[in-house]
Order: C-alpha cells, then sequence, then structure tokens
C-alpha cells in the first residue's frame, strides 16, 4: 500500500517543559495571509466556506476575534471585502433548497459568517438579513427525506446546517435561534438513521448514506453526524437551553455510537465507509474526513457527555496513530492536510492538559516550514482555502497560540 505521509522525524515527548514559539507561529501566520491575498485578489469562482470566499473571510474573522495581527492583516478590512464577495456569488443560488440547506459547500455558510461578520463591524440592519437568509435552511431541510442524495451529512446536509446554528448561538449575543427549532432538526435527523436503517437492515440502530455510500468519516458520515446529535440541546449541559430527549432517541443515539467504537481498529483507525468495515479493508486514510482525525471529536464528545472511559481510551489512541503517521502529503490543510491532523492534538490538550498533546501540535506546525514539507508536498486543488489549503492552516496556527479555547472550525466540542 502505498504510504500517505512523511515520516515523523521528531522524538516523543519526554516530559520537557512545552513553549509555543509565538514569533514563528506569527512570522507565519503573516506569511500565509499575505499569500492568501495575494492570490486571491482576483475573486473566487466559489463563494463557500469549503474552498471559496466565505472560508478566507472565517479566517480572518478569527484574526479578528483574537486580537492578533489585526492591523498587520487588515484582518476587519479583508473579511468584509472576502465576504461580500461570497454574497454576491451566493445570490445566483438562493433559489436552491439544497444551498440553503448546505452550510460548507452551500449559502447558509455564507450567510452564517457574514452574520458573525456583521455583528463585528457593528451593521445591525445587514446581520438581521444574514439571519433571515440563513434562517431558511431550517424549512429547506426539516422533511426527512429533503434531499434524494443522503441530506444528513456535513458537508451539504442536516448535519453541517445544524454546525452552523450551534456555531452562531455561541458566536452572537443573544442566542438567535431557540432549543426548540435545533430539536426539531435533530428529530429530522434521528428519523432518517432510523428509517434507513430500517430499509437497509442495517445492523446500526441509525445509519446513513451519500450518494449510495454508507460513510463513517466526519465530512459524509456516521461520525459527523452522530456529533451533531451529540452538540444538541438533547445534552446540553446549560440547563436553561436543555430539552429532554426521548429515551428511545437517547439509546439509538448511544447504541450507534457504540457500534461506530466497535470498528477502531488495532491500530486507532477507522474504515471509511461500511463497505470497508465489511469486507475488513484496511484504512490508509488519516484525514478530517476520513478517519481517526474525524472521529476523535464524536468520541471526546461522547467521553465529556457519558463519562465512559473507553470513550476517552479510544481518542488517546486515535491521537497517538495520527501523531505517527499524521504528516500527510497531501498538503497543509485541515480537511486532509498537516494542520487538520495537528487539531486532533490540540483538541486532545484542551481535553486533557496533558502537555504530550501541545508537543505534538508545536510540532506540526514545526513540520508546515521543514524543507522537506516544502518541496514535497502536494499543492492542494484549492491551496489557499479554509478546508483544503493555508486559510485553514492560519486558523490552526491562532489556535496554537491560544490551546486553551482551541477549536476545530464549526466542531468546537466543549
Amino acid at each position: 500500500m502505498e504510504q500517505r505521509y512523511f515520516n515523523n522525524p521528531y522524538e516523543e515527548f519526554k516530559g520537557q517543559p512545552v513553549e509555543v514559539d509565538e514569533t514563528y507561529v506569527r512570522n507565519l501566520i503573516k506569511t500565509y495571509v499575505q499569500q492568501i491575498v495575494e492570490n486571491t485578489q482576483g475573486g473566487d469562482s466559489r463563494g463557500d466556506l469549503y474552498v471559496g470566499d466565505a472560508g478566507i473571510a472565517f479566517m480572518f474573522l478569527r484574526l479578528c476575534q483574537t486580537n492578533e495581527l489585526v492591523q498587520e492583516t487588515s484582518a476587519r478590512e479583508n473579511a468584509q471585502l472576502y465576504i461580500n464577495r461570497a454574497k454576491r456569488n451566493a445570490k445566483q443560488y438562493s433559489r436552491s433548497r439544497d444551498e440553503r440547506c448546505a452550510f460548507l459547500c452551500g449559502n447558509a455558510g455564507i450567510y452564517a459568517v457574514s452574520a458573525a461578520i456583521s455583528e463585528l463591524t457593528q451593521k445591525p440592519d445587514t446581520l438581521q438579513q444574514d439571519l433571515k437568509d440563513f434562517e431558511q435552511g431550517f424549512e429547506a431541510c426539516k422533511p426527512v427525506n429533503y434531499s434524494k442524495h443522503g441530506g444528513d451529512e456535513l458537508l451539504v446536509g442536516r448535519a453541517g446546517f445544524l454546525s452552523g446554528v450551534y456555531w452562531l448561538n455561541q458566536t452572537l449575543k443573544p442566542k438567535p435561534f431557540s432549543s426548540e427549532a435545533i430539536v426539531e432538526l435533530c428529530e429530522s435527523v434521528v428519523k432518517s438513521g432510523r428509517q434507513y436503517s430500517k430499509e437497509r437492515r442495517s445492523t446500526f440502530p441509525l445509519m446513513y448514506q451519500y450518494h449510495g455510500t454508507e460513510y463513517l468519516g466526519a465530512a459524509h458520515g456516521l461520525s459527523g453526524i452522530l456529533h451533531m446529535l451529540l452538540e444538541s440541546p438533547w445534552f446540553s449541559i446549560d440547563s436553561s437551553g436543555a430539552i429532554p430527549i426521548p429515551k428511545d432517541y437517547e439509546a439509538d443515539i448511544k447504541d450507534t455510537i457504540d457500534a461506530f467504537l466497535a470498528l477502531q481498529d488495532s491500530e486507532g483507525n477507522f474504515p471509511c465507509d461500511m463497505e470497508d468495515a465489511y469486507h475488513g479493508n484496511a484504512n490508509s486514510l488519516l484525514h478530517w474526513c476520513h478517519g481517526a482525525p474525524g472521529a476523535i471529536y464524536l468520541l471526546i464528545k461522547a467521553y465529556l457527555i457519558f463519562k465512559e472511559e473507553k470513550y476517552l481510551v479510544a481518542s488517546e489512541r486515535a491521537a497517538d496513530l495520527i501523531w505517527q503517521r499524521g504528516l500527510l502529503f497531501k498538503g497543509p490543510g485541515i480537511c486532509h492536510g498537516v494542520a487538520g491532523n495537528g487539531y486532533a492534538s490540540l483538541i486532545m490538550y484542551r481535553l486533557t492538559n496533558n502537555p504530550k498533546y501541545l508537543y505534538r501540535a508545536t510540532k506540526f506546525a514545526k513540520f508546515l516550514s521543514q524543507h522537506e514539507f516544502v518541496r514535497h508536498a502536494r499543492r492542494p486543488d484549492c491551496p489557499w482555502s479554509l478546508y483544503e489549503g493555508l486559510a485553514g492552516t492560519v486558523c490552526y496556527l491562532i489556535d496554537l497560540l491560544h490551546p486553551a479555547t482551541a477549536a476545530f472550525p464549526f466542531m468546537n466540542v466543549f
């Protein structure tokens, strides 16, 4: 099997003091931001969060929120510039129901980020219009079978729309969306999973498909969908927003998580889809989109909610594998690249306060400027974007400066 990663050149953590080289990180951020701006001045053919202008706007929003490098990167001005371009792009798709639901790869994500930028720049009228445009997704994706291709995954489906709802409720004050509205969508997710599982006689209480494939990863599959159910008011630790969950719903969600956990292999990874799981195919993909680097967020969230040690142990196994094989040839991005895999260590550090995870996260950042990586890593299809390119890498570096609040974009488990 072809090796998909650089050999990790760094020694294991041996208990030494860990410090983030803030000068190195800030300089790398400035270098990347300059490259992004220089190469995207002509506009992007797509406006979305995943590879379009809205994703770059989100990066500048992150720079504004951290109060670091704001002036040097013209963060406020650039956030507005890129989101305006994204919104102009969104207009041509505004009549599509699927676009109104799609968060990472559609209009919903564009309007969500625009709302946050409108609040930041004190434009209340624009903020209200952005929220109105975003809210169209609630009705659009409420029907259980609203999409024949599978409407529950993270990039274009209900789980992704829910991630946007949660992010906006975390970002805006007061929270714009009610617990009742959120639970209505979660009920559709559960009903959809039950229906498909029954039709296909799945051994999982809840199962989903996207374009005919039963994916398991964070981007298109089961782990991302389950994660968003765990973020719901059903499992909220905030009693003011909590809504009691029906016992049969909770049982189906918990049993599906445990069935998914049983698929973790001896090395700590997960199959890409159920066909691989059924046939025992080895999974060499170690990406946020497919594999342990995305599944780890579900495992951590399950541990925080259910307090069962098995989820923490599984998270640690996944994190160890990512440390060993996570320096990917595919590039610096967060979907399938070094920064996305580095995020696993950052989140584990936030969970456990174990300095070995911060050590690992700093080494992944260091590798980004190593000659071997710069010379031999593959160039992503969209090299400046949030999920495939440098904009997401900048978000990772920002979080490395503030590890106590680190969060993979739109997947904050805390």
